[in-house]
């Protein structure tokens, strides 16, 4: 591995996002009450050390995942690729530049230990995936540059899906639907963002 100390490595650079396909019931769920492919996304750094993925997992909360660790937990092709587009938003963006990138980083940084939020209740301690891009991502007056939307936990006819009947009667707490919230379909179809071009994890 070629390691570029400028911030950028084997054709990523921090700051980018990594919208990631898996399998399970869990990511079936997703996948299907927000309309597409993805079901987690995760925070690109470069440096010195290697190239990491910030992200909030089920499993771990929010951690700092070796970039090929984070390629291996995702689904693959039949060809043995991972299933993993990369995204940028473009320096061209008014009030966005490498710093504002790095600085996006560093607060990822801020939520490590953090715990995952089962609930995808907004304004709690706890973060899911998109939610730590939401929190991270601000431009200098404090803007969030993503979106939130209310959030569905329904199927393409308005019904709840019986996985998040399940899940919330599990956890004791109401469904947030149509609350403001993120996910990583809605994420990746953000106008601010573009694919890295020429980018595609390859094994």
């Amino acid at each position: 591995m070629t390691m570029v100390l400028a911030g950028c490595s084997e054709g990523l650079c921090s700051g980018d996002l990594l919208f990631q396909v898996n399998e399970g019931d869990f990511t079936d769920a997703i996948e299907t009450s927000t309309g597409g492919t993805f079901s987690h996304v995760g925070i690109v750094e470069a440096g010195p050390d290697g190239t990491f993925v910030l992200e909030a997992s089920p499993e771990n909360g929010v951690v700092r995942t070796p970039l090929q660790d984070f390629l291996d937990a995702s689904a693959h092709s039949p060809g043995g690729d991972p299933l993993v587009q990369a995204f940028r938003v473009p320096e061209a963006l008014p009030g966005w530049n490498k710093a504002q990138a790095r600085r996006a980083v560093r607060q990822a940084r801020t939520h490590l230990g953090k715990p995952y939020d089962f609930a995808f209740a907004p304004g709690d301690s706890a973060l899911y995936c998109s939610e730590l891009v939401w929190e991270s991502y601000r431009l200098e007056d404090g803007t969030p540059l993503f979106t939130a939307r209310p959030m569905h936990f329904t199927d393409s006819t308005g019904v709840l899906l019986p996985y998040w009947k399940s899940w919330y009667e599990a956890l004791g707490s109401p469904v947030p639907e149509g609350l403001p919230g993120t996910n990583p379909n809605d994420l990746s179809r953000s106008p601010v963002l573009t694919p890295v071009p020429g980018w595609h994890a390859k094994r």
